[in-house]
């Protein structure tokens, strides 16, 4: 063990403070002495202060059965030396006194109350007594787990998971896409010829044609590694030629149910004015020939014009009458 000696001039003031430094790596000494032996003995040794260090732990066991450290807390016990005067009538020398006492008090208290066992009595207002008090200094913790990985390499794991999830979700979308623009390329190329043939003009089908080989042109070629952006708008570029082919196919089937049922209402409230007063059933029966003349008027029209334009009159147009008629 090693000794730190420092020592106080002969004759000099009181009180006197006096500040060494010394860096040590081991346990040591402290030994105060007077300079001149002969006069006074010496104070001390003093060990230096050694004590237990209390920390606290949190550990936690979660659900999956893995344990984890939270957090690690030194806890110190501190002591308030505060003391609190509320004689603000008191004079400087008399505050000094009344601190003087106050000190003595706490001193001649510390002895009685290892000789008496007396309940304390209740502070006088205006001071407040010297107490204990706890502090906290959070230490830095890092966990060392066996067969696992730290919480920053598992943090980076799982964002290069969710990217790589990312990624595998748009290489099936644009795999999706270009699928649905390949098979809208075969699908059209047989129905143009056949099915949609009688409602588009040779030009419409010769245009179309050509625009569907070089797609699957390209499709085989430089569009293959495209993103899903490009196979959508090649999608949509195509629609816009084969869509308004394709709704006149398909308004013609509608057209002639709409037909009949318009037909349908018309006969029903011819059926059910028989049984209305007079001038109820003439306004039903006035209704019912206008829309019977408006059909068959439209109906002509459409009958003298070519399949490959837009129809005169539209399903929709003829299922607006019957929900008036009906009305």
């Amino acid at each position: 063990m090693s000794y730190f000696t420092n020592g106080i001039c002969m004759g000099g003031q009181i009180s006197n403070l006096l500040a060494s430094v010394s860096e040590r790596k081991e346990r040591f000494k402290i030994l105060y002495l007077y300079l001149l032996d002969s006069y006074l003995t010496k104070i001390g040794p003093i060990l230096t202060h050694t004590y237990t260090a209390k920390v606290k732990v949190r550990v936690q066991l979660n659900l999956h059965g893995i344990v984890k450290l939270e957090s690690a807390v030194v806890i110190e016990d501190q002591m308030d030396n505060s003391v609190t005067i509320n004689d603000s009538h008191l004079t400087s020398e008399e505050v000094a006194v009344k601190s003087d006492q106050m000190s003595s008090g706490e001193n001649i208290a510390e002895v009685s109350d290892n000789a008496e066992s007396d309940p304390p009595s209740a502070p006088s207002a205006g001071v407040a007594r010297r107490g204990r008090g706890v502090k906290r200094l959070e230490i830095p913790i890092r966990e060392s787990i066996c067969n696992g990985v730290q919480r920053d390499e598992l943090t980076k794991a799982e964002e290069k998971e969710r990217w790589l999830m990312q990624q595998d979700l748009k290489i099936e979308q644009t795999k999706d896409r270009k699928n649905a623009l390949e098979a809208y390329v075969y699908e059209m190329r047989d129905k143009i010829l056949n099915t949609y043939r009688s409602f588009a003009n040779e030009l419409d089908r010769e245009e179309i044609s050509r625009k569907l080989q070089e797609t699957e042109d390209w499709l085989y070629e430089d569009g293959m590694d495209e993103s899903e952006n490009v196979y959508a708008e090649k999608l949509e570029d195509l629609r816009k030629l084969v869509d308004p082919i394709e709704n006149r196919y398909k308004d013609e089937a509608a057209r002639a149910q709409a037909k009949r049922d318009l037909l349908k209402c018309i006969e029903d409230n011819w059926m059910a004015a028989v049984s209305l007063p007079s001038i109820k059933k003439d306004a039903v029966t006035d209704e019912c020939n206008k829309a019977e003349r408006w059909l068959q008027e439209k109906s002509q029209q459409q009958d003298s014009f070519p399949k490959d334009v837009d129809p005169v009159v539209w399903s929709s147009n003829i299922r607006r009458k019957t929900e008036a008629l009906e009305a």
